[in-house]
């Protein structure tokens, strides 16, 4: 077994890491990496709150929601978390634009028009009867991240662009402070890229879409729908979402638009056990449980890997604070920040873990080795309960013992891959060490000089 993953982990090193790291020298590719990885702070820090305000013990939650603390709690994730997409709508141009490295573009211009940008294509009210100006989290949050990633993207290269070309470009006499000439240079770009925008908004206004967000939505999650409900096809179906994950894409892009469907299945089966019958939809549910063991990806088990045999600072630094929110159902930071987006080598065991783990699950309950299970319970219970304690209370002990066999062998499955991974950040921590202590002993020695 030990020379298998020796060998498996040779191959990545070999065939997988090189493609990667070409990979990784895209600029776009570096601009998106570089820019989720600005938020970083920003969902570790609401990662925190996340849990405080879906906390998943009932009485201390009902506690916090009495002492009115909750209401905090969600003010901090509507201020971060929920409004995620607005935050990268900013924060990749702006690294994208310091990549193109143009003397005549400014970073923070690009960031500022991008954003502008994401907020003009967003609907301006809420409601249907009584309409009211405002910006729904709908688009705010994970679900318009496609859009302020692509919208990032585009605007800061026609920015980029048009800031090259001399005639766009408003020169103040030489007298004016620099400040106020670098205020007015954009002037003439920023307004073309802002009418150019909102004739996007108006050209989507005329169809039946309406706007942008619901573009993406039909590309996306409308023909994944219509796959089916059958256990390969939400298998299927949740692999891709995962899949998209590493693009930067929520997978709430998809499963928002099965929620509907799964919700449906869950009634069904609620009101079958309260008339005493067999529940319709037992094997689907709890196959829809055991998608994801932990998080996304169950990338619980890759944070315990990595702390049992990483050798990195790098890694189980990163680890050590992420591992907590992991515990707890939030995926954020190990996404953005390890990170699994735009990371191929960790791209075939974050979508092989589902598979694994959804199989699992489904013939444990196929079988009857999952012999109940208690559908009204599971609506009732927070998302951010680890999935080992939810799975006693609506399965008992086999669906700990299946929890725990997933974690396990999910674990198996991302140890060559993050080896590897490891392995190279190594040798780069060595290699900087011998450099910083290469540079310490020539100022030594220049100051014995002296």
């Amino acid at each position: 077994m030990t020379k298998l993953y020796s060998h498996f982990e040779t191959g990545i090193e070999k065939y997988i890491l090189p493609a990667a790291t070409k990979f990784g020298q895209n600029k776009v590719i570096q601009a998106i990496s570089g820019g989720l990885m600005y938020t970083l702070p920003l969902t570790l820090g609401a990662s925190v709150f996340s849990i405080l305000a879906n906390f998943p013990i009932p009485a201390v939650d009902k506690y916090f929601s009495t002492l009115g603390l909750t209401a905090h709690f969600n003010a901090v994730l509507g201020g971060t978390l929920n409004a995620i997409a607005l935050f990268i709508a900013f924060s990749i141009p702006y690294a994208y634009t310091k990549l193109l490295n143009r003397s005549s573009a400014n970073p923070l211009i690009a960031a500022m028009l991008s954003a502008a940008s994401f907020i003009i294509m967003m609907p301006q009210t809420v409601g249907k009867a009584g309409k009211i100006s405002a910006l729904s989290y709908d688009y705010l949050g994970s679900s318009g991240m496609f859009v302020a990633i692509i919208l990032g993207l585009v605007i800061a290269r026609i920015y980029v662009w048009l800031s090259g070309k001399k005639r766009l470009v408003i020169h103040m006499p030489d007298g004016v402070p620099p400040m106020v000439s670098q205020s007015f240079e954009p002037l003439l770009v920023s307004l073309l890229i802002i009418l150019g925008v909102v004739a996007v908004r108006i050209v989507l206004g005329f169809t039946p879409l309406k706007n942008i967000f619901s573009l993406v939505q039909m590309v996306i999650g409308g023909p994944l729908l219509k796959l089916g409900s059958s256990a390969p096809a939400l298998i299927a179906i949740t692999v891709i979402a995962n899949g998209l994950f590493f693009f930067g894409i929520h997978p709430n892009a998809i499963n928002s638009a099965l929620m509907p469907l799964l919700l449906t299945f869950a009634m069904a089966n609620v009101e079958a056990a309260q008339k005493g019958l067999a529940m319709p939809y037992k094997d689907i549910m709890i196959l829809n449980s055991f998608l994801n063991n932990d998080a996304v990806g169950s990338t619980l088990s890759l944070m315990a890997v990595i702390l049992i045999f990483c050798k990195s600072k790098r890694y189980r630094s990163f680890s050590k604070v992420a591992i907590v929110p992991n515990f707890f159902n939030i995926n954020e930071p190990v996404i953005f920040g390890l990170p699994i987006m735009l990371n191929p080598v960790l791209l075939l065991p974050f979508l092989i873990s589902t598979v694994v783990t959804a199989s699992i699950g489904y013939l444990g309950s196929i079988t009857g080795f999952i012999a109940t299970y208690n559908q009204a319970l599971a609506l009732g219970i927070p998302w951010t309960m680890p999935k080992v304690i939810t799975s006693f209370f609506t399965m008992g002990w086999q669906g700990v013992a299946l929890r725990i066999l997933c974690f396990v062998l999910v674990g198996a499955i991302y140890l060559p891959f993050i080896k590897a991974l490891d392995k190279k950040e190594l040798d780069k921590e060595k290699l900087d060490l011998a450099h910083e202590q290469l540079t310490a002993e020539k100022a030594s020695m220049n100051l014995v000089k002296e």
